[in-house]
């Protein structure tokens, strides 16, 4: 099997050759093989450049993008003034929306930026040159997370009790530029959209918060650009087993469910998730980034990789990965021991 063919098998729920090697990667790739972190992540050749030798020497199973999408080039399409340092994730300095005018203005916006241009242009670049071998994924924002960015986290959590129609009336111009950013994605030759879920998770939301506020208009989000032809992922730290989210994502065209951490070191037990799921999604491993791997030993790296890996074995619809965002400070012989523990496992 190729990489696509192994993740396709995967999402499928069919068997596989062995484990599709499929983590966050894309933060420290830029510090092991980017120009600058800075360039790696937006600038259409380098980053075509940095993900084709992270592929060639880490053997992922997919080519992982848009961490410079979600923090930076959405943002700032959308009216927030980010600045964009070398040698960390961009940064928004200032949030675009703070009265109902503002909204108004929000859903006259071009997403197609240049610097939305230049990145889609490095997807296709990076297309071609992984001649259909190994699949993109992208990361990507639902319209309530969109809303933080533009209105600010401590502002959107505010607005639940005292202005809850801002809220609904910001997601509702975001729905369809949400949709938009993913036609362009698809277009420009992404196969597996994930999006990061985290300012609505239980972490920081209640389930009745989530039904509320979130729920409409991210299915709505994610139904479309399934029916585009993506296959949508979505990944959430906190207990969504036990408050019940994992039964409300399960109602959306979704492909498979990536769970994030608990707390900052703990994560969520994939056997009590597959419990739940069954046989009707795949799922992605959540190997603590900010475990062993960030501030471990190669050894205890292994141990703790092999250590999920035995937890999943014979588990169908199975995949491998990190529990979110891998830090770019992480050591690479630490990388290399997750990497290599991933790619000998014997399943």
């Amino acid at each position: 099997m190729n990489a696509n063919e192994r993740m396709d098998a995967a999402i499928s729920l069919k068997p596989v050759d062995r484990i599709p090697n499929a983590p966050f990667y894309e933060a420290p790739i830029c510090r092991y093989f980017g120009q600058t972190f800075r360039t790696a992540l937006i600038e259409d050749q380098d980053m075509a450049d940095c993900h084709m030798q992270a592929i060639e020497t880490f053997r992922f199973d997919w080519a992982m993008v848009g961490m410079g999408l979600i923090g930076g080039i959405i943002p700032e399409a959308m009216g927030c003034t980010v600045s964009w340092p070398e040698d960390v994730f961009p940064i928004i300095e200032k949030t675009a929306v703070f009265s109902p005018t503002d909204v108004e203005r929000i859903a006259r916006s071009n997403v197609r930026t240049e610097r939305m241009e230049l990145f889609l242009n490095g997807i296709s670049i990076l297309k071609e040159r992984l001649n259909g071998d190994v699949p993109i994924a992208c990361e990507y924002i639902s319209p309530f997370t969109i809303a933080t960015r533009l209105r600010g986290t401590n502002e959107i959590m505010s607005d639940m009790y005292d202005n809850p129609d801002l809220i609904r009336s910001l997601q509702e111009v975001l729905v369809p530029l949400d949709i938009e950013i993913g036609k362009a994605l698809i277009e420009a030759g992404v196969e597996y959209i994930f999006y990061g879920a985290d300012m609505e998770c239980p972490l920081l939301i209640s389930p009745q918060h989530y039904l509320e506020f979130v729920h409409p208009p991210t299915t709505e989000t994610v139904n479309a650009l399934s029916k585009l032809g993506a296959r949508v992922l979505p990944h959430m730290c906190g207990s969504i087993v036990e408050t019940g989210i994992v039964d409300m994502l399960l109602e959306m065209d979704m492909h498979g469910i990536m769970p994030g951490n608990l707390t900052q070191s703990t994560v969520l037990d994939i056997r009590q998730l597959k419990d739940k799921v069954g046989n009707r999604t795949a799922i992605f491993d959540n190997l603590n980034p900010n475990g062993a791997l960030l501030i471990g030993t190669p050894k205890e790296v292994q141990k703790d990789t092999i250590g999920h890996l035995e937890k999943a074995r014979g588990m169908s619809g199975y995949l491998f990965s990190t529990a979110g965002t891998t830090s770019p400070d992480t050591p690479r012989d630490n990388f290399n021991a997750m990497n290599q523990a991933v790619l000998n496992f014997k399943s």
